[in-house]
């Protein structure tokens, strides 16, 4: 799956600031802004777990495991840190605890 570094339609902050669409309503970015300084904690913390692993890798729902997150939020953190470059997606995948099949990140060297 290939991740856009951006959107002509996100946020112009994105993703260094939790984005919103243009057509959202307000109270979307408004909750974008409410979470902007824990998303900028949360994805350093997101990079340094994935760093920690470098060469291999993590799913979200391991990365929010170590963190004691939700893996909402990591999801999304990985998502920004997609979109600047910092992470890639590795060809391995696992399964979660639905046993559904996940992708498994790593940072980029």
């Amino acid at each position: 799956m290939q991740y856009p570094s951006s959107s002509p339609s996100a946020s112009f902050t994105y993703p260094s600031h939790p984005g919103s669409w243009d057509s959202a309503p307000e109270t979307s970015r408004m909750a974008a802004d409410a979470v902007a300084p824990m998303a900028r904690t949360h994805r350093a913390m997101v990079l340094a777990e994935l760093q920690a692993a470098y060469p291999g890798g993590r799913s979200s729902e391991q990365i929010a495991e170590a963190m004691g997150i939700s893996v909402y939020s990591v999801r999304s953190r990985v998502s920004e840190l997609i979109a600047a470059g910092h992470v890639e997606e590795t060809a391995q995948r696992t399964r979660n605890e639905a046993g559904r099949t996940v992708a498994i990140w790593r940072a980029r060297a």
